[in-house]
């Protein structure tokens, strides 16, 4: 399998509700945003949350934006109607060997939480791994206490493989890991599924 193609060569990504473009540098005060709000950074990172100045920000985001390294993809997800920026999505540690790699998604956004906007979002980012970049396991890992992280992962077939125990420090106390993927035949058989009923459902 030959490296995967620059970000720029395969976007937008269209779904029924959002879009999934590049990163722009236009858009570096939203992200700001979202990098310096504390919650996002419970929720998603690892690493115990720290204000960043503007200054630091924008020395890493334009190098996300203009040297993207092979084995990672970043993406903004857009709402369409009205396209909005609403958060970022990312597959990162492509194998292209081995055919495997780590995804997530962030909205941002909170006027767009619990609509969603999410799972249309990762139905996307599914299509671009197994369809364009030619995986054959996705995995991705929850945050103990991200319970709608988890049921999304969980909603979206990934079987639970295993647990990191107290692997997290936060509110005073440990948190458990979890560890899931989907591989591709099973991936392919829920679209397949999918596509049969949303048949059978149409006027």
């Amino acid at each position: 399998m030959d490296q995967p193609s620059p970000v720029s060569d395969v976007t937008p990504l269209h779904g029924e509700r959002v879009k999934l473009t590049p990163l722009r540098m236009e858009n570096i005060h939203t992200h700001f945003r979202w990098n310096n709000d504390p919650e996002l950074n419970r929720l998603d990172s690892e690493v115990p949350y720290e204000e960043e100045s503007f200054g630091a920000f924008k020395g890493r985001f334009e190098r996300m934006c203009e040297e993207p390294t092979p084995s990672n993809r970043m993406f903004e997800i857009h709402a369409l109607e009205p396209e909005t920026l609403i958060g970022v999505a990312y597959t990162t540690h492509i194998s292209p060997h081995s055919r495997h790699a780590k995804v997530g998604i962030t909205i941002g956004d909170r006027d767009y939480w619990g609509r969603g906007y999410g799972r249309d979002s990762f139905e996307v980012l599914l299509s671009y791994c197994f369809d364009q970049l030619d995986l054959h396991r996705v995995c991705a890992e929850t945050f103990e206490y991200n319970t709608a992280w988890r049921d999304l992962v969980e909603g979206m077939g990934f079987e639970r493989e295993g647990t990191a125990r107290d692997y997290l420090r936060r509110d005073g106390r440990y948190w458990d890991k979890g560890l899931y993927a989907l591989l591709e035949p099973a991936y392919r058989a829920r679209r397949v599924e999918a596509n049969q009923k949303a048949s059978i459902e149409a006027p």
